[in-house]
């Protein structure tokens, strides 16, 4: 039997079931679109964290009194440690100029001070494989350690919120595939459930003269792959469409790639081929 058969009868069926067609094609676009709103905050969130790593640094604040060849050699073993990339000496008039640069008229108060009060200190600079919460922390223990540090600040509370935000986020994305998955299935299901019913009576004359349960399968399995398909596509646009207006008010905002949204819209189809196989197998079974 010719392939075309199948994508006939497969088109047929919905067309002779739109309602219920029209209501797992919404289904599905509903679903990936939720789906794919989560993702995507995701995705960028990501990005922006990644964006943010090469400014992790730590800074280690100098005693004073400490002598210049303490500090030499203090430098020369946190260089030596390991993950880390560089370590910056900040003398107390660099110091003073960077808060001057950053703070601007706001600075002006030193002028009042007869002595400079900002503390020398080291900026280190860490291996991108290092710039996460547990890494940090280790390293700026190990320094708070050594002679003539007398404090350590990398930003601990900002960093650990950062990384939780985005444990959070791939876990209501882990959630969100899960809840949609099962809906997206029930739906189909149900859909091509009714469908076979309506047209039991073909069916089983179909079986009285031989034919396969494979072949009377096939047609309601693409049935289901078209409503996942025309789902998800129909859900991608209505992303790209709110991608568009976000990211025209914000900017710097990321879209799927190709690939991934290739998989995005390979998941809805899969889901809606798997729901049909489903219930057609079930029905089958049944009858």
């Amino acid at each position: 039997m010719s392939i075309s058969y199948y994508w006939r009868e497969a088109i047929s069926g919905m067309q002779r079931a739109k309602l219920l067609s029209l209501l797992s094609v919404s289904s599905i676009t509903a679903a990936l679109f939720l789906l794919g709103t989560f993702l995507l905050v995701t995705l960028n969130f990501m990005s922006a964290v990644s964006s943010l790593k090469g400014k992790f640094q730590i800074q280690a604040f100098i005693s004073d009194g400490t002598e210049m060849k303490n500090i030499t050699k203090t430098r020369l073993v946190i260089e030596g440690m390991e993950g880390i990339s560089q370590v910056r000496y900040i003398s107390k008039q660099e110091a003073l100029d960077e808060f001057r640069q950053e703070m601007g008229a706001a600075s002006d108060f030193l002028e009042v001070l007869e002595n400079n009060p900002l503390p020398r200190s080291f900026k280190v600079s860490l291996d991108p494989d290092r710039q996460n919460p547990q890494a940090i922390a280790r390293i700026s223990e190990d320094i708070a350690r050594l002679p003539g540090v007398e404090e350590v600040e990398y930003g601990k509370s900002w960093l650990v919120k950062l990384y939780r935000i985005g444990s959070l986020l791939v876990a209501i994305d882990f959630s969100l595939l899960v809840i949609v998955s099962a809906a997206v299935l029930i739906v189909v299901f149900n859909t091509i459930r009714l469908t076979l019913y309506a047209r039991r009576p073909a069916i089983e004359i179909m079986r009285l003269v031989g034919a396969t349960d494979g072949f009377i399968r096939r047609p309601f399995v693409l049935e289901g792959f078209l409503q996942g398909a025309l789902g998800s596509l129909i859900g991608l646009i209505m992303l790209y469409a709110g991608w568009k207006l976000v990211s025209s008010q914000f900017g710097m905002l990321r879209f799927f790639t190709l690939r991934e949204s290739a998989l995005l819209l390979g998941f809805g189809v899969l889901l809606g081929a798997l729901g049909s196989w489903g219930a057609a197998r079930v029905f089958l079974k049944r009858i």
